[in-house]
């Protein structure tokens, strides 16, 4: 696992996946799409994939695309 010193833009978008990953108000479809969405935001923002998300809970958000071997 790496750590970097995220920029506002990245901060912003991991703190909006934490929200839609915990949101109860949110049916699953909606969850899923939203997530996808907002991990593309992060990527771009970060200019690379991103594998996962540790939250300040330790809970292990995993990104939401199938990943190349």
């Amino acid at each position: 696992m790496a750590w970097f010193s995220p920029t506002p833009l990245e901060i912003s978008a991991i703190e909006q996946i934490e929200t839609a990953f915990d949101d109860p108000t949110l049916v699953e479809i909606e969850r899923e799409d939203l997530l996808r969405r907002l991990w593309v935001r992060l990527e771009r923002a970060h200019g690379g994939k991103v594998l996962s998300l540790v939250s300040p809970e330790g809970v292990v958000i995993e990104r939401p695309f199938e990943t190349e071997p």
